[in-house]
């Protein structure tokens, strides 16, 4: 049984290569025509979550049910677009890689590394986040990335050389916590994503109006050693160039190294990824059960209990009396 396990792994991360290989090489038509084929062949299967898309655009865009049924085809498409783009990078040049993007905001990441403490980027799995990494490497910039480890153990080893291609360094998101420290006293960046379920131990914020468990991380490590926080996303243009936009540095001195400042200082970047994601909802993860953790599933939990304790329109997560 655990050698047709294995076998059956083996052939997935096959399928992944020859995949991305092809894709490598597509130019933008060629994607856009498998990503609607792709889709068009999954929305129909149970498993592909289309009603819980429809009802999470529903609810947190106000948006009808018509509208919520077209734009979650969208969603899909626009998803399996973004990951053609991005499974190519395996077998993307340097050049190719560098010619695909286009940059405002970038003295924000350079400002927040003049204070010689290393800086965290923070963004969400929107639009073509792949390539940030390896953008940003190629142009001078010293990168770890948190990752979470895959369940198949080759396709995690082709997603490790994928991302490792053009020069970033990853670390484990359960064990790397050395790694991490020692990157940013070496005046790096590091690339964390913040935009999925943290379970029972997460920062409870604020989220398209609805408590969030968000990822510890970012805030902790932050209050932790005064690295900055710079929030950035990547708008997918495939008739142009992805636009990579890089926002100014949220500062852990403008917060208490306590969990009340630690939740306003997540509220604060959480705040960013609503806002695009309001810009562009179809280029979001919303199959991803986002709001799963709620403050009451974690009663023990310090920031749980200030969010059960906070005004319930209160969205910068401040204790009020």
């Amino acid at each position: 049984m655990k050698t047709i396990k294995t076998i059956f792994h083996k052939i997935q991360a096959l399928i992944l290569d020859v995949l991305a290989r092809k894709c490598a090489r597509m130019n933008y038509i060629q994607k856009a025509k498998l990503a609607r084929i792709v889709a068009a062949i999954a929305l129909p299967m149970p498993w592909v979550r289309r009603k819980m898309v429809s009802a999470s655009l529903m609810e947190h865009l106000n948006i009808d049910a018509e509208e919520a049924h077209k734009l979650s085809k969208k969603v899909f498409e626009q998803f399996l677009l973004n990951a053609f783009e991005m499974a190519g990078l395996k077998y993307f040049t340097n050049e190719e890689v560098l010619s695909k993007i286009r940059v405002e905001g970038l003295e924000n990441l350079r400002t927040a590394l003049a204070g010689k403490k290393g800086a965290i980027i923070i963004s969400g799995h929107f639009g073509v986040w792949e390539l940030v990494s390896p953008w940003l490497v190629l142009n001078g910039f010293d990168i770890t990335m948190v990752v979470r480890r895959q369940s198949n153990k080759f396709v995690d080893t082709w997603f490790e050389e994928m991302r490792q291609k053009h020069g970033a360094h990853t670390t484990d998101s359960g064990f790397g916590l050395r790694d991490i420290l020692k990157s940013l006293r070496k005046g790096h960046l590091l690339a964390l994503m913040v935009d999925q379920d943290n379970g029972k131990q997460g920062i409870f914020v604020k989220f398209f109006n609805r408590w969030a468990s968000s990822p510890t991380g970012p805030a902790q490590i932050s209050l932790k050693t005064g690295a900055p926080i710079v929030p950035l996303a990547i708008f997918p243009d495939y008739r142009g160039k992805h636009l990579l936009t890089i926002c100014p540095p949220i500062y852990p001195e403008s917060y208490s190294n306590d969990v009340t400042g630690q939740q306003q200082m997540t509220s604060a970047f959480t705040t960013f990824l609503e806002k695009i994601i309001r810009e562009q909802p179809e280029q979001w993860f919303w199959l991803h059960r986002r709001w799963k953790t709620q403050p009451e599933d974690a009663p023990e939990n310090a920031s749980a209990k200030l969010a059960l304790t906070s005004l319930p329109e209160a969205g910068d997560n401040i204790i009020r009396s």
